[in-house]
């Protein structure tokens, strides 16, 4: 007993070949099974979509081929959902081709290519109708492209390959790639409102020197120039975005060490009330800067985060462009640099002065505690040099 197969489309294959008397019988084929065979394994193996009436007296098995993707011609494949996606595997035994096991002939080739077209072609849709895609430029300008076609309407579409790399599949511009491939299609198909895939497939080649002539007007357009002069626009943008952020807290910098004059000034000595006043003013004060400043170097990494994401976008420009432009980032980028440092510093001064401002409070009102400090100190230092670190032996 021959070996049984486990996909439909091994199963069809597998009864033309196994069968006696195959006949096409209208709706279905049909045959009988050898004597060799056991009957009732053999049917109850085969899937049900393939499988049809079977008949253990006569040894009769009926079975639908294209249930299985075998098809009895170019005719009986080019139909149904396989007008959109081509099958994963099929037969068309008129011409004796296995998809995938024997290389195409011309007819299957634009079979194929014809089923990519109308994939390339709906992944850049604007909307779907039912099966069809939907082009639409404005009220007036659109197009509803359907996947009908027939054997007979299949033609060679040379170039389909790179066409589809090139204005498809690559990521390089590809919003306005497809917005050139719309206005094509709209001006190849101009005057219908319904095209059949059947009546693009011979105008492919004016549908793809459109494309090519949009594209190469396009990236004429998008020059060396036109970059750098967009980059150095917004580069001086951002640079007094930058200057604002110190112009914003200017005027409170300069309480700085009027805080400190204030607080030096104002402090008397056994004035708890009144000290302690003095530095809860110093203290609130230096919270508020301390949090205005923060506030700016969140502005300036702002700023920097969308210098890093106009950078990502050139560096992924062809390299001869991107090379040229990319160094006009380099004084933005030390300008960040250095306006982060300067925050980050002031930052570092508010809380010198409150510090100082402590300090002057703490002297008045208690006049030994930094003298006394001060002697602790030199008596740790003392004692530490009586008791000299142990020297590690060298043996």
């Amino acid at each position: 007993m021959p070996q049984l197969p486990t996909s439909p489309h091994e199963w069809v294959l597998w009864l033309f070949e196994n069968l006696e008397g195959v006949e096409h019988a209208g709706a279905h084929w049909e045959g009988r099974l050898p004597a060799d065979v056991d009957f009732k394994s053999t049917v109850d193996s085969i899937p049900e979509t393939v499988r049809g009436l079977a008949d253990i007296h006569i040894r009769k098995v009926e079975f639908h081929p294209e249930a299985g993707d075998v098809y009895a011609d170019m005719d009986a494949l080019v139909k149904g959902s396989r007008l959109r996606k081509v099958p994963l595997a099929f037969t068309v035994r008129q011409l004796g081709y296995e998809h995938g096991q024997t290389s195409p002939p011309h007819s299957v080739r634009n079979y194929l290519d014809a089923v990519k077209l109308w994939q390339l072609l709906h992944s850049f849709s604007d909307y779907e109708v039912g099966q069809s895609a939907g082009f639409i430029k404005s009220y007036d300008a659109k197009v509803e492209l359907r996947p009908d076609y027939q054997a007979c309407d299949l033609v060679t579409l040379p170039g389909l390959s790179e066409f589809g790399e090139v204005y498809f599949v690559a990521a390089h511009h590809r919003e306005e790639k497809r917005n050139i491939v719309r206005s094509a299609l709209l001006e190849t198909c101009k005057g219908q409102k319904v095209v059949r895939l059947a009546e693009l497939l011979p105008r492919f080649g004016d549908l793809v020197d459109r494309v090519k002539a949009s594209y190469t007007l396009y990236t004429a357009d998008f020059s060396f120039e036109k970059l750098r002069s967009e980059v150095d626009a917004k580069n001086v943008d951002d640079m007094l975005r930058l200057n604002k952020t110190l112009a914003d807290i200017q005027n409170q910098l300069l309480a700085l060490p009027a805080a400190l004059l204030i607080a030096g000034a104002s402090v008397r000595p056994d004035s708890l009330a009144s000290n302690v006043t003095i530095w809860l003013g110093v203290s609130v004060f230096a919270w508020v800067m301390g949090k205005l400043v923060a506030n700016q170097r969140h502005s300036v990494s702002a700023i920097e985060q969308e210098a890093q994401l106009r950078i990502a976008k050139v560096a992924v420009q062809p390299e001869d462009i991107s090379k040229l432009v990319l160094p006009l980032f380099k004084g933005l980028e030390d300008r960040v640099t250095r306006q982060q440092k300067t925050l980050r510093r002031i930052g570092w001064s508010v809380w010198l002065v409150w510090f100082a401002a402590t300090a002057v409070v703490i002297h008045a009102q208690w006049p030994q505690f930094f003298p006394m400090c001060v002697a602790w100190l030199a008596d740790l230092v003392r004692d530490g040099r009586a008791f000299p670190a142990p020297e590690l032996s060298t043996t």
